[in-house]
């Protein structure tokens, strides 16, 4: 009978390509893990400084079944109040354009901008430098029974992968 050897390992030629195939799959994870915590990180913060906003006209509409159309029509919230120290989030304002139709801007802190008391509370510009001084636009739509639909503007001047996900 023949002594069959069996063999004893890898080629070279494999461990180069399995070594080729992680650098590629590590190539585009990181990336993608850096925009997640990115993410992860700012999306709460933003979300949570609109709900207050949101939760007003959605109270509205349901009673008036129509956005207000100024200011004074809507007293449980008070727009353009600046410097909260909601993180990154450095003001929410609420533009009346009509009963049927609104938008809500958020700003982030630009680099320079942030307020000593806010600083000192964890607030602040974001340490990402893309996401510095920019707009997040949301528009709020009512369907004149009661019901108002909140989605994100392409007016907005933060960078399309950092956008969060606000919805009804």
């Amino acid at each position: 009978m023949k002594n069959i050897k069996a063999q004893q390992g890898f080629t070279l030629i494999e461990l180069m390509i399995v070594v080729a195939i992680i650098g590629i799959l590590a190539s585009v994870a990181i990336p993608q893990y850096q925009t997640y915590t990115i993410r992860a990180a700012t999306g709460p913060e933003i979300v949570g400084s609109v709900r207050p906003i949101q939760l007003a006209l959605s109270e509205y509409a349901a009673i008036n079944q129509e956005l207000p159309a100024n200011a004074a029509d809507l007293v449980q919230w008070a727009t353009g109040e600046a410097d909260n120290c909601l993180g990154i989030v450095r003001d929410v304002a609420y533009d009346f354009d009509s009963s049927a139709s609104g938008t809500i801007t958020v700003t982030t802190y630009a680099a320079a901008s942030a307020v000593a008391a806010c600083t000192t509370a964890g607030a602040g510009p974001s340490t990402e430098t893309s996401l510095q001084g920019v707009t997040v636009d949301i528009t709020a739509t009512s369907n004149g029974n009661g019901q108002v639909t909140y989605a994100v503007a392409g007016t907005s001047t933060m960078p399309a992968k950092f956008l969060p996900s606000i919805g009804g």
